[in-house]
């Protein structure tokens, strides 16, 4: 192999590789906020007194709470996109509306 085709086989790899990181925090992020939407749903069904939501909530908040924390580690480090990031935030703004209600 030549020097010139090692380089460009070491770009591609480095392109696929960052592809595939970017994926995996896509997934996270939305499974983050599925977490937050279905912790949101029982929670709203267990006040009204739904036994299965009463139970089924605190999973939910759970797996958000751990969620936030993975990612909010992954900001820190520099791991995520301005656009990935972007989305957490919105995300994190439908907490901040609820509570505001």
């Amino acid at each position: 192999m030549e020097l010139n085709e090692t380089i460009t086989t070491l770009e591609v790899t480095a392109k696929s590789k960052k592809k595939s990181q970017e994926k995996k925090w896509n997934k996270k992020i939305s499974d983050y906020n599925n977490y937050l939407e279905e912790y949101l749903k029982h929670y709203k069904k267990a006040i009204k007194g739904n036994a299965v939501s009463l139970s089924t909530y605190p999973y939910f908040k759970l797996k958000f709470e751990y969620s936030n924390i993975k990612l909010n580690m992954a900001i820190k480090e520099g791991l995520l996109t301005k656009k990935q990031q972007a989305a957490i935030f919105k995300i994190q703004s439908k907490i901040v509306n609820m509570c505001i209600k």
